[in-house]
């Protein structure tokens, strides 16, 4: 039945609803019940969507990464582009170098003040 046609019937003034009418009823209250739920798990879901974020943006760096390796001359980019599938495919080994760059820069400093 369409939902125009069940509209109307639940819409009619004057006699009490019949059986058909209040199963149409509670079958669509159930299904809008099922679609709220569903939104609200998925916005409660914050683990999940940061996790999907983190994959699209690591992804699109992948590929900005690509398109840049594949700009530079020849000699340049043979050398670079082991290390950029090094660093694109493992994110943890330059992050460790970084922050092993950042506190040995830091220790240097301290030392000469």
């Amino acid at each position: 039945m369409s939902d125009k046609r069940q509209q109307d019937r639940m819409a009619m003034p004057g006699g009490e609803p019949t059986d058909e009418d209040l199963r149409l009823d509670v079958e669509l209250t159930r299904q809008e019940l099922a679609e709220t739920v569903a939104a609200l798990t998925e916005k409660a879901d914050v683990k999940g969507r940061v996790q999907s974020a983190a994959h699209r943006k690591a992804e699109a760096i992948q590929t900005k990464g690509e398109e840049l390796v594949g700009k530079l001359p020849e000699p340049v980019a043979t050398r670079v582009a082991p290390a950029w599938r090094t660093m694109s495919t493992r994110p943890a080994i330059p992050l460790a170098v970084l922050a092993a760059l950042i506190a040995l820069l830091t220790a240097w400093s301290r030392r000469r003040s």
